[in-house]
């Protein structure tokens, strides 16, 4: 009798798992690589940075609806509704908090067929608005539809678009070999029809704001030099021509009221000299709360485009420093973010929805104060509108998806400097964007 059989089970082959446990395996299996993931996210590497683009943008918010609410209230002192501006605005900042909730939660990789799509959709309404008993005008512009009880405003959703298009068209393998049409199409074409689509709503500081996102993300991008800056000069002559082609001159009659207010003080100049009595009322400190003169019918447009000039009549200069603070540090934090993120289409979404609150921030407080000619923008978070805030936020929640999902570039990934001391990111001669280039032998 041999070994086999008198040890049968010595040729039996190896029992297999009992499916219950394959399963939990690997379960667990995933569940060890999302927590890797977790861990080398953005969100866990940069925690400051992480938190206070969402502090940034309640505080400004908070700031905001304050300043509305005593806006309001100058209308109830003339007789009519004490909360028709911060009723309206709060409901919106509510439903807009759940939706950048919502959409911190989404993960961002799976928005690129969807940017497509709501591409198509903001087209198809920038449209619309031209067409009779659809659009409605305000303000000289035709920017927006009414839908029942709600109005919506397509040309603050084109500023998404263009990111979202951006991230999705820019990280992809077909602008790696750096040629100038690979920017323009279809990434580049798609941005000039949506500026041209806002400019025939008569929205010239939206288109601005457009123009802007769009070269932003080029030069993020890796476009060349010599491209981006031949570029940037074609759109600042069209702009030229648009302005010198204005009937009336209203563009060029801005400009001309920014290098002397009161060239024209009761005509033209009227709205930038109130902006600048409100500001120089209000001092170092401010009136106090609720005390502004300038809400009175005296500053046109107190709860919208000018509401900086009320906040710094009522807070002073030291209150409105304080929210230029809030904007710089949301800046700082979202490109502290995008500049830590691996991957390309997470950072040109960090990137890109950072510029969308930074630069119209910019443009408005510029205009307020004179330093650039008004344009009639809103202020980011604070300014009474109800489509700018819905989409400021829904740009927040984009921030803290992209922080959540994606990961951390390696430090070894870091820029390496040549003898000379420069580092060899910048060098734009590849096409490439900095987080592509190899680094030298």
């Amino acid at each position: 009798m041999n070994a086999t059989t008198l040890r049968p089970w010595a040729t039996r082959s190896p029992r297999k798992a009992p499916p219950e446990r394959a399963a939990s395996g690997s379960r667990s299996a995933r569940g060890v690589a999302k927590a890797r993931s977790r861990a080398s996210s953005l969100r866990r590497s940069s925690p400051v940075a992480y938190h206070l683009v969402w502090v940034a943008a309640i505080l400004l918010l908070t700031a905001g609806l304050c300043t509305v609410l005593s806006v309001s209230m100058a209308e109830g002192v003339r007789g009519g509704d004490k909360f028709v501006y911060v009723r309206p605005q709060a409901i919106v900042a509510a439903i807009g908090l759940v939706l950048m909730l919502f959409v911190a939660r989404i993960d961002y990789r799976k928005l690129r067929v969807a940017s497509l799509a709501f591409l198509g959709v903001v087209i198809f309404s920038l449209l619309a608005v031209h067409i009779p008993g659809v659009g409605q005008s305000a303000g000289g512009s035709s920017s927006w539809i009414q839908v029942g009880p709600i109005t919506y405003q397509p040309s603050e959703f084109a500023k998404l678009a263009v990111v979202l298009l951006g991230a999705h068209l820019l990280s992809s393998p077909r602008v790696k070999d750096g040629r100038f049409m690979s920017y323009a199409w279809p990434y580049g074409v798609a941005g000039l029809v949506l500026c041209g689509l806002v400019m025939w709503e008569n929205d010239f500081g939206t288109a601005i704001i457009i123009a802007g996102l769009v070269l932003g993300m080029l030069w993020l991008a890796g476009m060349r030099a010599r491209q981006w800056l031949a570029l940037t000069g074609g759109g600042l002559a069209a702009g030229i021509a648009v302005i010198a082609l204005t009937p009336n001159n209203v563009r060029m009659a801005r400009i001309m009221v920014m290098l002397n207010p009161w060239s024209d003080p009761d005509g033209t100049g009227y709205q930038l000299r109130q902006s600048l009595l409100a500001l120089g009322r209000g001092g170092w400190v401010g009136v106090g709360p609720g005390e502004s003169v300038q809400k009175f019918a005296y500053l046109p447009e107190a709860h919208n485009d000018m509401i900086f000039a009320i906040l710094g009549e009522e807070f002073g200069f030291l209150g409105a420093g304080m929210v230029i603070a809030l904007f710089a540090v949301f800046a700082i934090a979202c490109w502290r973010l995008a500049r830590r993120c691996a991957d390309p289409m997470g950072k040109y979404l960090l990137a890109g929805c950072g510029m969308i609150v930074t630069l119209q921030a910019a443009i408005n407080i510029g205009g307020v104060i004179g330093a650039i000619p008004l344009t009639g923008v809103p202020l980011p978070f604070v300014s009474y509108g109800r489509n700018s805030l819905l989409v400021m936020l829904i740009a927040v929640g984009l921030i803290l998806a992209v922080a959540r999902h994606a990961s951390v570039r390696p430090a070894s990934s870091s820029p390496k400097r040549d003898d000379n001391g420069k580092g060899t990111d910048s060098r734009r001669g590849d096409g490439r964007s900095r987080s592509a280039r190899p680094s030298p032998r």
